[in-house]
């Protein structure tokens, strides 16, 4: 029987494959048919959202089986709060897996007296745990939903761009990039772009790219046009966008990717060379994400649904330990 180091990397493995197909057939997700809300997986127990590789399998899975509901929780809180997974929903769990890099041990102050810290591990410990969606629930109550409006949907874009932490230049061309060098984003003028939410949707792009700069999130985004390394920040940028639209739950269409279709053959070659780059990138993707949406919070004090937004993770459930775990090698 596998260990958790074994089982988490066959669901990577998984989610990898599924995802390769997609990019062979031109995208990264299908054609939508779900509710955009039911992208920004939350625990409704502890109030945690799943976040990087694990975001992305719920969404993935979200997708393929047409779910409505954002909600996710395991079947030791589903018992304990009294719901019930309905009769087809045997075997319809999703992994998501837990790392711990650090341990709480006792030292003593320069006084003398004990106190906790934080000590690294040698190694990081790798544990798993399964999740259901809502729609799979027999007693959960019903969740709110609330649609935007299009104008909605352009107000809170329009505020996401106003807290770029660079310069926007829109220019009469016919391209879209950001600058390193210089800090700066250049993008055709709004007026030749489809509509307002189009607009958006390429500078969300280029902000994403813009937090790789070294007083930001530093990331190694100076790279040569056409290299796997060029690619690889094109895909996380991509993701990046992607994480913060469903994190503020709008919709910014799909437009991106008829510009990034280019860079599919490297991002597929990428991940068959080596499976685990998905997870990095998603994990810098939400990176980008929590610095963009954070930055907008803080300019634009939003209600109580934005509120949820603060950064809870995976590391506040209690269950997050549940099955087996075991020493990274």
């Amino acid at each position: 029987m596998p260990g958790a180091y074994e089982k988490v990397m066959q669901s990577r493995k998984a989610l990898v494959e599924k995802i390769i197909r997609n990019m062979e057939h031109g995208f990264i997700f299908p054609e939508k048919m779900w509710d955009k809300a039911a992208m920004s997986p939350q625990n409704p127990i502890s109030g945690a959202r799943y976040r990087g590789g694990n975001k992305l399998r719920l969404m993935s899975d979200v997708m393929e089986h047409g779910y409505q509901d954002p909600r996710w929780m395991t079947f030791r809180q589903l018992a304990e709060n009294g719901y019930h997974l309905r009769p087809e929903a045997k075997g319809t769990g999703v992994l998501c897996e837990k790392w711990i890099f650090d341990k709480k041990v006792e030292q003593k102050d320069e006084s003398g007296d004990p106190k906790l810290v934080n000590e690294k591990l040698a190694h990081p410990v790798v544990s798993y745990f399964y999740v259901f969606n809502g729609d799979l629930v027999e007693g959960l109550p019903e969740i709110e939903k609330k649609e935007l409006t299009q104008d909605e949907t352009l107000k809170i874009a329009d505020d996401l761009i106003s807290t770029s932490e660079c310069p926007i230049h829109e220019v009469a061309q016919d391209r879209s990039f950001y600058r390193p060098l210089e800090d700066a984003i250049y993008v055709p003028m709004r007026s030749s772009f489809r509509d307002g939410l189009a607009f958006c949707g390429v500078v969300l792009h280029e902000m994403g790219h813009s937090t790789g700069h070294p007083d930001r999130l530093n990331r190694p985004i100076v790279n040569m046009f056409g290299t796997p390394k060029y690619a690889m920040e094109e895909l996380r940028a991509e993701l990046g966008a992607y994480f913060t639209e469903t994190d503020l739950k709008i919709d910014l269409g799909d437009m991106r990717m008829a510009d990034h279709t280019a860079y599919l053959q490297s991002w597929i070659g990428a991940l068959k060379d080596d499976p685990n780059e998905l997870f990095r990138a998603c994990a810098d993707a939400e990176a980008i994400a929590e610095r963009i949406v954070g930055n907008y919070e803080r300019k634009y004090k939003r209600t109580e649904e934005i509120a949820k937004l603060e950064p809870k993770t995976e590391e506040s459930l209690p269950e997050a330990g549940y099955g087996r775990r075991e020493k990274c090698r």
